[in-house]
C-alpha cells in the first residue's frame, strides 16, 4: 500500500488552482511513474474525486445536483504512448464505477428506482433530456451513473502540455 499512498501524495502534491480560480490543474507530466496504469489510474481517480469532484454535487436526500464552480485539467506527457492512453482509459472507468458509486450509492439507488424520481432528482439540466428515454429494470443503476458522468466530463479535461485532449470520446465507459 506504499506505492498506492505514494502515488496518491505526488498527485495531490500536483494540484495548482488558476489565478482566476475557475481551474485546477493537476500537472502530471513529470514525477510519476506509468508503468502500472491501473495503479496510477486509481490513485488519479480517488484524488481527482475526493479533492475537486465530489464539490460538484449538492446532494439532498435523494437529489443530486451537478453544480461545478471550476473546471479540472489533468496534464499528462506529450508522448502519446500505450500507457499514458491505458492510464486515461483507466482513470475514467475508475472515476465512473469506483468512485461515483461510492459516494453516491444511495442516491444512485434511489434515483434509479423510477423515472419520474429521476426527472426530479436530476432537475432541468441537460441530463432531462436523456432521461426521457425509458429505464430498463436492470441497467437503472449504470444509467443513472452514466449521467453522473456524463455531466463531470463537461469539467474535466486531459490534456497534453501542447493542448492534445487525450481522453478517446468515442470508446467513453458509459
Amino acid at each position: 500500500m506504499a506505492a498506492y499512498d505514494e502515488l496518491v501524495s505526488t498527485i495531490s502534491a500536483s494540484r495548482r488552482l488558476s489565478q482566476d480560480g475557475t481551474r485546477v490543474i493537476y500537472n502530471l507530466t513529470e514525477g510519476l511513474d506509468f508503468s502500472e496504469p491501473k495503479k496510477v489510474a486509481e490513485a488519479l481517480a480517488s484524488v481527482i474525486f475526493e479533492k475537486d469532484a465530489v464539490n460538484w454535487f449538492e446532494t439532498d436526500g435523494e437529489h443530486i445536483n451537478f453544480k461545478p464552480s471550476y473546471k479540472v485539467r489533468i496534464l499528462l506527457a506529450k508522448e502519446h504512448n500505450e500507457r499514458i492512453e491505458k492510464t486515461v482509459k483507466d482513470f475514467l472507468e475508475d472515476f465512473k464505477t469506483m468512485e461515483l458509486d461510492k459516494k453516491f450509492s444511495s442516491q444512485i439507488k434511489e434515483i434509479s428506482s423510477n423515472e419520474e424520481r429521476s426527472k426530479r432528482a436530476f432537475g432541468l439540466g441537460m441530463i432531462s433530456a436523456i432521461l426521457n428515454k425509458p429505464f430498463y429494470i436492470k441497467d437503472d443503476r449504470i444509467e443513472v451513473e452514466d449521467l453522473l458522468f456524463t455531466e463531470i466530463l463537461s469539467s474535466l479535461e486531459i490534456r497534453t502540455p501542447d493542448d492534445r485532449d487525450l481522453i478517446d470520446w468515442k470508446n467513453l465507459p458509459i
